[in-house]
């Protein structure tokens, strides 16, 4: 069930996937597609508290209040393709990390941004987007993160 994002318990588990492309689609109707995806996931025929944010035109992050099984995560995956699909967006693979380059959101691949670091074309104090979170918690406090305050750091040294 679609509850607002304010409404979320801090523990909540989050999900983050990172579109192919910026969703261009008109913003209102992703969400539209969103509301009903929470409102249509369920665990064992129980309801689950969820709701979603949308990050620059590249994220959507997805978020349930409850201890919920497996296979209702698997639910929730496909119908979140199954959705995107109609809207004509993809999912992209989360190996590439989003780092800012002044205040343009850019992908890179881990290696590329390493070798960045290292060359010092970027440096620590770059932001980049956490999306190792896993709680709504962690969402409000460490979603943008200096690359010298993220897990990025221990490849560096």
């Amino acid at each position: 069930m679609y509850i607002s994002f304010d409404k979320l318990t801090k523990k909540a588990r989050c999900w983050v996937y990172i579109t192919e492309k910026p969703m261009l689609t008109n913003k209102s109707l992703v969400k539209d597609h969103l509301k009903d995806l929470c409102d249509q996931w369920s665990s064992h025929g129980k309801n689950i508290n969820s709701s979603f944010q949308l990050y620059k035109e590249n994220f959507i992050i997805l978020f349930a209040d409850e201890e919920i099984s497996g296979c209702s995560i698997d639910s929730s995956n496909k119908l979140l393709r199954e959705s995107l699909n109609l809207l004509k967006i993809d999912i992209k693979h989360n190996s590439k990390i989003g780092i800012f380059i002044g205040d343009k959101l850019e992908f890179k691949e881990r290696s590329t941004l390493i070798k960045l670091i290292r060359d010092k074309e970027l440096n620590l104090k770059n932001k980049m987007v956490n999306t190792t979170v896993k709680n709504k918690e962690e969402y409000d406090k460490n979603w943008i993160l200096d690359i010298n305050k993220s897990w990025l750091v221990n490849f560096i040294k």
